[in-house]
């Protein structure tokens, strides 16, 4: 068991999706946008799914989805739910919803960024979408460059169901989910060394600090 949930994302070998489901994480994504890094094709994932059990399956599918297309996948691959890109429209998301299909909204963070426009965009988002994810390590930054923000990452986890994904350092760890609360944290997958191996020696830590013994 562990003290938050986590989503692994961008999933693209079986080694990572069995080490994760391995964790009981929560969610495991895999990236259906065509033509961007750590695109797996549908009929991978569809093999893929039979070695694993436990996670909700989530389909990453960027800014720009047809209905159609999300339907179908959904349907296609048994998916549990679609995260939809930072530019996807608030049309497309209440169409989805409408199909019934749990939505992650992923948020990247950037310079450019300003709190007050994403606290409009939870109010305005929130009646459709199941959770939030912020990711910060897109664009790079890590837990130093966020601790103005703290506050204000507070008040929305509390609001909403928020993922976050940043790197943090394993001893800064319970301090960051004391402090923030979030739903839980996004973990990215990588790619094999070489075909089914894979040193998970980082991730190891990170899972052994938030694993609770019962």
């Amino acid at each position: 068991m562990l003290k938050t949930k986590i989503k692994a994302s961008k999933i693209t070998n079986l080694t990572d999706a069995r080490y994760f489901s391995a964790w009981d994480v929560e969610y495991v994504g895999f990236n259906l946008e065509e033509g961007t890094d750590s695109y797996i094709k549908p009929s991978t994932v569809l093999a893929m799914k039979e070695w694993l059990e436990g996670p909700k399956f989530i389909g990453e599918l960027g800014s720009f989805p047809s209905l159609e297309f999300v339907v179908e996948l959904v349907d296609k691959l048994n998916l549990d739910g679609v995260q939809v890109g930072t530019f996807c429209e608030l049309e497309m998301i209440r169409e989805i919803h409408k199909q019934e299909i749990p939505i992650i909204k992923e948020i990247v963070w950037s310079e450019n960024s300003d709190w007050d426009d994403l606290h409009n965009e939870y109010d305005l988002l929130s009646p459709f979408v199941d959770c939030f994810l912020i990711d910060f390590s897109q664009n790079n930054f890590s837990i130093g460059m966020i601790n103005d923000f703290q506050k204000q990452m507070q008040e929305f986890s509390a609001k909403h169901n928020t993922l976050i994904d940043i790197s943090i350092p394993i001893n800064e760890l319970d301090s960051f989910l004391e402090k923030i609360e979030p739903y839980g944290l996004a973990i990215k997958g990588g790619e094999e060394e070489k075909v089914g191996y894979k040193s998970f020696d980082e991730v190891d830590g990170i899972f052994e600090s938030l694993e609770i013994f019962e």
